[in-house]
């Protein structure tokens, strides 16, 4: 299975998540952009699920917000697979 995933910037952090638009029309402000398996990527690479304090696994932001978005490395991209929950 390939993984695509992005690099990106909101809030002040760097995200690696794979980055999906909400389907369907959205009113302008409203979240339009679905992180599917977000890790916050530290100063030395190191890779930690994000929001800190929540267990979910999508999490919706306003495309506005992104200040930007990128290609991971080949290293952060296999460090973010590896972390991966398995599907069973």
């Amino acid at each position: 299975m390939e993984v695509k995933a992005n690099l990106l910037r909101l809030a002040n952090e760097w995200i690696i998540a794979q980055v999906e638009e909400v389907e369907g029309d959205t009113l302008p402000g409203d979240p339009d952009c679905i992180l599917r398996d977000p890790y916050v990527v530290d100063c030395d690479g190191g890779i930690d699920p994000w929001p800190v304090y929540s267990d979910d696994r999508e999490v919706v932001v306003r495309s506005t917000d992104i200040t930007t978005l990128v290609n991971p490395s080949k290293v952060l991209l296999a460090r973010y697979i590896a972390s991966l929950p398995s599907i069973e």
